[in-house]
Parts: C-alpha cells; sequence; structure tokens
C-alpha cells in the first residue's frame, strides 16, 4: 500500500512517499498547482492514502475530494526538524527541499503511530 505526505505552506507543498513502513521525500510542489499535481502523483505511485499536516481549508476539501482517506496529523515543528536535517546542505538546497522533507517526517510519524503493531501483552504465570 503506497501512502502520499503532504506538507502544505503558501507558497509551496513538499511531497514524500511511502511504498511501505519508511517514508522518503519526494518533491516540491508550488502551491498553485499542488492538486493537479498530485492527482497525477496519486495516480502514477497507486496511492491509497493521504497524510496532510495543518492546511488551509480549501486545499484540505480538494483533497477529500479525491476519494482517497486523509488522515491529519499534528506537524509540530515538522520544519523546523527538517531544516535541522538539511543544515549540512547549501543554502539554496534546503530550500528547496525543506518542504519535502518536513512532509516525510510528518508522514514517517504517521506511519510509525499506524502501521506499528501494538505489543502483545504479557502472560505472568
Amino acid at each position: 500500500m503506497n501512502y502520499l505526505g503532504l506538507d502544505y505552506g503558501a507558497g509551496h507543498v513538499g511531497v514524500a512517499l511511502a511504498a511501505g513502513p519508511l517514508a522518503e521525500p519526494l518533491t516540491t510542489l508550488s502551491t498553485s498547482s499542488a492538486l493537479s499535481q498530485i492527482k497525477k502523483l496519486i495516480v502514477q505511485y497507486q496511492i491509497a492514502h493521504l497524510v496532510i499536516g495543518q492546511s488551509e481549508p480549501r486545499f484540505l476539501s480538494a483533497l477529500k475530494s479525491l476519494g482517497l482517506p486523509v488522515h491529519q496529523v499534528d506537524e509540530t515543528l515538522t520544519t523546523k526538524d527538517a531544516q535541522s536535517a538539511l543544515f549540512h546542505t547549501t543554502q539554496t538546497r534546503r530550500k528547496t527541499q525543506e518542504h519535502s522533507v518536513a512532509a516525510t517526517l510528518l508522514l514517517q510519524s504517521w506511519l510509525d503511530r499506524e502501521l506499528t503493531p501494538a505489543p502483545l501483552p504479557i502472560k505472568v504465570s
């Protein structure tokens, strides 16, 4: 099952992909054309679920109209964590990859929470 993680921003939408239990950065889209590009990515990667942080209500509504489950997650500090993860890169690369790395962090957080099996109870004899 494939998952698409989205980090919505006023100018850009970061996109991450998970084809299993690990998320990876995919791309950064311009917010103005993001919805049409996301539709193409859904088909291209056979996406089953969308995972998004805080978003503008119209954008969120448009995503929900695509017919896939849309999971909202707390994105607190994902951008800050993305900036820290990219600290070793150039400033230009940091700017272009910041949103996709933030999308990766929020998608991975959701995957860890939702796909990790609950621990088995310990029987005491």
